[in-house]
């Protein structure tokens, strides 16, 4: 199955990361700054790798995505174990891995799978606060390095900065007499030191790299998940209502809002997702309380609840969406290995109360009807065995997902034929030609399609064109709306000769102004000769001189117009 979707053509929200990606040095930071989202550098980097070790193919460009899911697996294995017990600790390693979500991001450009993997890490990498200076300081170095390839690991790296910062303070706080302020504000700086090249590193990252691609602050995508512009009782509702749709993941923190992204079937009934939701959010109340006992632990609940707060602040400058959205998928391993510690402790407790009922049971059946224990136990075990069955369905809940990827495995995608219809544009293109490119989502995909794709055709429309050279920046014209007079100043600007011709493709999204864009064609004496559909992705036109009939009958309709 993996292969079969590695083997598709890339669609809208892949198309433009290969193109930023395989950018020339020269253009690069310019043309970053109109990226659709932000990305990390080491991100991009690996993309990039991958294209020029393994060619720009479709499924050598996915290998940034679907190496990590392995590394996940292996590091949630890895930090669940040490929190809590095996089954606990496998149950959470499948529920992450094997959710149809998560195996969909896997398939596609995109770096949510390598986001998670190095949460994971850093997390892990922050844990044994004991080790010697140097060994310490280079595991934040480590850190920060990590976060050079995973935007969201720095939302991660401040509250632990924070609270290793804090830790001695803490920690001494009874001794602030018999030490001295200056004895512990020595400790406090020196903890502080130890951290601060995690944050160092990835705030460099973040502010020299991360924020000239905040473009996307203007866009309306992501308006239901931002915290800006509510009033106090609707940011209540908004932060509460976030909340709930992440426990009621499967597992905790999916995407429950793209539509182009598999989803588990207990989506689908509401019933199933109360249940389900609630269960998390007791299993997860009860590991952070089992996990604050213990300082490995306090390290992971520090990393989940600074980074929801830090989302939830960006998300009110509109920096970065909060609750069950893709861009947040670095949560899910964390926010599962919680709920696995508290199942583990919930399921410890309903043997323990089993054993103590049996126990007074055995010694007085008649007695132990009416003793206080023995009545809690009978309202607790059955309470705790409903909880943990129904926490123990999350990884069944999420693997389901892989049954409508399964089904949907070959399915068109939007804009998915961009590549192809670049390859026919090659194909009709002759030296002189004036290509017009007209869709405000269309550039990065058509530049990624004409400049580096290796890939050949999907439709035999296509075919022809894989050996034809291709087609010149200098002869290509990009159009952010069709039909408000860019076709006209484009013609008026750079028409071509009397025996060229004129491209034009239009994006699937922009087809309403297509009839108005021919229209401004003709009037400056271009009609089109012949049109090529992509299904779900665009219309190409050949655009000739137009014959003496057509213009005259053209030139007719604008004199009885005026």
């Amino acid at each position: 199955m993996l292969w079969q979707r590695f083997r598709l053509p890339l669609w809208y929200d892949e198309l433009w990361r290969p193109h930023f990606a395989g950018e020339p040095v020269g253009s690069f930071w310019s043309e970053l700054g109109v990226a659709n989202a932000p990305s990390s550098l080491g991100s991009l980097a690996l993309v990039r790798l991958c294209g020029e070790v393994f060619g720009w193919h479709a499924w050598a460009l996915r290998l940034p995505s679907a190496v990590p899911l392995v590394a996940l697996a292996v590091g949630t294995w890895l930090l669940a174990r040490r929190l809590t017990t095996r089954p606990a600790a496998l149950g959470a390693t499948l529920a992450v891995t094997l959710a149809g979500t998560m195996v969909d991001l896997a398939s596609q450009i995109k770096p949510y799978t390598l986001d998670a993997a190095c949460a994971v890490a850093v997390v892990g990498l922050w844990m044994d606060s004991t080790l010697p200076t140097r060994r310490l300081i280079r595991r934040r170095v480590l850190a920060g390095v990590l976060a050079v390839f995973s935007l969201p690991a720095l939302f991660l790296i401040v509250p632990l900065f924070v609270h290793d910062t804090a830790r001695p303070l803490w920690t001494n706080r009874g001794q602030l007499r018999s030490r001295g302020p200056r004895a512990l504000l020595g400790e406090t700086v020196r903890a502080a030191g130890r951290a601060a090249p995690a944050v160092a590193i990835g705030g460099a990252h973040a502010l020299l790299f991360v924020t000239h691609q905040s473009g996307q602050r203007a866009s309306t995508f992501w308006n239901d998940h931002f915290l800006a512009d509510r009033g106090p009782l609707e940011a209540a509702r908004f932060v509460i209502g976030q909340l709930a749709a992440t426990a009621a993941g499967a597992p905790p923190g999916s995407d429950r809002y793209d539509p182009n992204l598999v989803h588990p079937l207990t989506d689908s009934t509401d019933a199933l997702v109360v249940v389900l939701g609630c269960a998390v959010a007791i299993t997860f109340a009860t590991g952070a309380i089992t996990l604050a006992r213990r300082a490995d632990g306090r390290v992971l609940l520090v990393a989940v609840g600074g980074a929801e707060l830090m989302v939830l602040a960006a998300s009110a400058w509109r920096y970065w969406p909060f609750g069950a959205v893709r861009p947040n998928t670095f949560l899910v391993p964390l926010l599962t290995i919680v709920s696995a510690v508290g199942a583990a402790t919930l399921a410890r407790s309903l043997l323990a109360r089993s054993l103590l009922a049996r126990s007074l049971l055995a010694r007085s059946p008649a007695r132990a009807r009416w003793t206080r224990t023995s009545a809690v136990a009978k309202l607790l075990i059955p309470a705790n065995l409903v909880i943990l069955l129904a926490a123990l369905a999350v990884p069944v809940a999420g693997a389901t997902g892989l049954k409508p990827m399964w089904v949907e495995r070959a399915d068109r995608r939007p804009i998915d034929l961009m590549v192809d219809a670049t390859l026919t544009a090659r194909s009709l293109y002759r030296p002189g030609d004036l290509v017009l490119v007209g869709g405000r989502l269309a550039r990065a995909g058509w530049l990624y399609g004409m400049e580096l794709s290796q890939d050949g055709a999907v439709t035999t429309t296509g075919t022809a064109g894989s050996s034809e050279p291709r087609i010149p920046l200098s002869a290509t014209v990009f159009l952010t709306a069709i039909g408000d007079g860019g076709v006209d100043r484009a013609l008026s600007r750079q028409a071509p000769g009397p025996n060229s011709h004129v491209l034009m493709f239009v994006l699937a999204y922009d087809r309403r102004g297509t009839e108005r864009a021919l229209d401004e064609a003709r009037q400056r004496g271009w009609c089109p000769t012949q049109t090529q559909d992509f299904e779900l992705t665009g219309t190409l036109r050949v655009l000739a001189r137009c014959q003496p009939a057509a213009s005259d009958e053209s030139a007719g309709r604008r004199g009885s117009t005026s």
